[in-house]
Order: structure tokens, then C-alpha cells, then sequence
């Protein structure tokens, strides 16, 4: 009796050690995975861009090539398309935001006299010198504050060059993606290359469904709250609704922020009862979002687990800061294609094994 138990309890150890080295083994590679990205940052960052581009922009090129454009032109038809609509919506928000200032001013200077009475007024009884401190301590801290300038110029200029080479990665990877995917297969021996293929196609796959998915609900959310801003009348309504499709593009924290600024802006330009509606608004357009287009939308291939983004969302939130927020979902949603991908190989029977087993049924 002792011995069998002996035996089953050294095999349980054994099975746990080895599983144990292998989680470790894992998490130091996620680590040294981690670590490599970020201290490439200048490089990754442009080259995920490049394919979220590509991801959204994909389908006009495939479908002018299906119409017997040269794949060139189709390419460059695509890249002035995508020109025309950023440059449009960015031109549209900084010309709605000039003609709105001097309202937007007006209103937000009438909302701080009103904070000041009810603040002197108030049992606190705040002293009305609040904006002379605050000068005086931007007057006291001009050199913190030329830094913090600085700092933001070289920000900018990283930004700016990044962006540039994400516009020509984007260009190079939807000219040439089926010749950089063969590229990348060579190394790989043919089992294992169409394991490799299929799990890259079908991590693509799970980007594409959820870059495409997550653009039409973001403008279906900024229609809907640009609508109700609109009738409402609060300045600032296109940036505000810019904003909200932007925000759309990071998962429940980007839809929440950008909901409570439009509620804030309303707040101080248009009063109490404005800002209820838009909440009323917001709150109603995001359950629209959640119970009805998403699960319509994506179907079960690509629907994440709410823990698991919020979870990815903070990790990488942790480790990339805003790029990693914004790069976390897709990077799972590629993460989730190519695993199942993976798994599905892994249930096949090896050509091999096949043909072993049929001889020994005919012997």
C-alpha cells in the first residue's frame, strides 16, 4: 500500500515541478518580451499603427484590385482617401473650435463668477484671490513651467516622426503584405509553416474584425452624442463628438472619459439641467453600445471577456503608458486568434500518426 502511494505522490510532484517551470519559463519570456518592446518603442509603436491602418484601409484596396486596378494605384486611392478623412475631421474640429471660442469663453468666464459668489457666499467663505494665486504661481515657476514646454516640443517631434513611419509602413504593408508574409514563413519547416500561417492569418483576422467593429460603433457613439449635443446647444459639439470617437477606440475607460467631458462642458457652458440630458444621452448611447451592437457586431470570434480588457487595458496601461492603452485589445484580440488557431493544429492528427494508423488497420 505504501509504495503505490509513494509512487502516484512522486508523480504529482514531478508533473507540478514540470508545470511549474513551465509557467516560469513562460512569464520570463513575457518579461523579456515586454522589456525588448519597450526599449523599441520608437520602432513598434509605428509598425502597430501601420497595421491598424492597413487592418481599416485593407478592404478599399482589395476591393479596387477585384475591379482591375493596378494594385499601385489602388494602393495610393487608399492612402488619399484615408488623407481626406483625417485631414477633413481635423480641419472640421479646429475651425468648430475657433468659431466657438469667444462663446466657449464667454460662457466658461460666467460659470467661474458664479463659482466664485456661491464660493464666497458659502460657509467655507473662499477668499476671491484664488486666480491671483494662481498667477502668482505660474509668475514663481516660469522655469518649471518653460521645461514642461520643452519637454512637450520633444514629445511632439517623436510623434510627428513616428507618425511618418507608420504612413510608410502602412503604404509598404498594403503593397506588399502577401510577399512580407512569405518572407517571414521561409525559416519555418512546412509542418510548422502552416501552423505559423494559419495562426498569423487568423490573428490579422481577429485585428481587422476588431479595428472594424470598434470604428462603427465609435462613430455610431459620437453620431448619437454629437446629435443630442447638437440640439442641446453646447459649443464645442464636432471636437466633443471627435473626441468620443476617439475615446471608442480604448474599451469602456475611452467610452466613460470622453462621456464625462462632454457631460463637464455642458456643465459649465449650458447649466445643471443641460448636463442631465447629455448624461441621460451618454448613458443610453453607451447601453446601446454594450447590449446591442457589440455582441450583433463581433460575434464570438472576436468578443473578449470584459476582465480580461480591462485587465489587458491596465497591463498595458502599466508597461506603455498611453500607446500600451491603446495597443492592448488588438494586441489580444491577435493574441486570441492565433492560440485558437494553434489549438485547432494541435487536435489534428500528424500526417505521420495518420499513416501509421491506417497501415496497422489494414495489416
Amino acid at each position: 500500500m505504501t509504495e503505490p502511494r509513494v509512487r502516484l505522490t512522486s508523480g504529482l510532484l514531478r508533473r507540478a515541478a514540470i508545470v511549474s517551470a513551465q509557467f516560469l519559463l513562460v512569464v520570463v519570456a513575457l518579461w523579456a518580451l515586454t522589456a525588448i518592446v519597450k526599449h523599441l518603442s520608437y520602432v513598434v509603436i509605428p509598425v502597430l499603427v501601420a497595421l491598424l491602418l492597413t487592418a481599416l484601409l485593407e478592404p478599399i484596396v482589395s476591393w479596387l484590385v477585384r475591379h482591375r486596378w493596378p494594385r499601385s494605384l489602388a494602393v495610393l486611392a487608399a492612402l488619399i482617401v484615408g488623407l481626406v478623412v483625417v485631414g477633413g475631421i481635423v480641419t472640421f474640429m479646429v475651425l468648430s473650435i475657433v468659431d466657438a471660442y469667444d462663446e466657449l469663453r464667454l460662457r466658461v468666464l460666467e460659470s467661474v463668477a458664479q463659482l466664485q459668489n456661491w464660493l464666497n457666499e458659502s460657509p467655507f467663505q473662499a477668499s476671491g484671490g484664488l486666480l491671483d494665486r494662481v498667477q502668482q504661481w505660474l509668475s514663481g515657476n516660469q522655469q518649471a513651467v518653460i521645461s514642461q514646454a520643452v519637454g512637450a516640443f520633444s514629445t511632439i517631434s517623436a510623434f510627428v516622426v513616428g507618425l511618418v513611419v507608420a504612413i510608410v509602413l502602412f503604404v509598404m504593408f498594403l503593397y506588399d503584405a502577401p510577399k512580407l508574409w512569405s518572407f517571414m514563413l521561409l525559416p519555418w519547416r512546412p509542418r510548422t509553416r502552416e501552423i505559423v500561417d494559419d495562426a498569423g492569418r487568423r490573428a490579422y483576422r481577429g485585428v481587422v474584425l476588431y479595428v472594424r467593429v470598434t470604428a462603427l460603433v465609435a462613430f455610431i457613439d459620437a453620431l448619437g452624442i454629437g446629435i443630442g449635443l447638437a440640439i442641446v446647444g453646447v459649443p464645442l459639439t464636432v471636437p466633443l463628438a471627435a473626441l468620443v470617437f476617439l475615446g471608442g477606440f480604448v474599451p469602456y475607460v475611452g467610452a466613460v472619459a470622453s462621456g464625462v467631458l462632454a457631460v463637464v462642458v455642458t456643465l459649465v457652458s449650458n447649466g445643471f439641467v443641460a448636463a442631465l440630458i447629455i448624461t441621460g444621452v451618454v448613458l443610453g448611447v453607451q447601453q446601446l453600445e454594450g447590449q446591442v451592437l457589440q455582441p450583433v457586431l463581433q460575434g464570438n470570434f472576436s468578443r473578449l471577456h470584459p476582465a480580461v480588457v480591462l485587465v489587458a487595458l491596465i497591463i498595458g496601461g502599466a508597461e506603455g503608458g498611453i500607446a500600451g492603452i491603446l495597443f492592448a485589445v488588438p494586441v489580444l484580440a491577435a493574441a486570441k486568434g492565433a492560440v485558437l488557431a494553434i489549438a485547432e493544429h494541435r487536435q489534428e492528427p500528424d500526417a505521420g500518426e495518420a499513416g501509421t494508423g491506417e497501415t496497422a488497420q489494414q495489416e
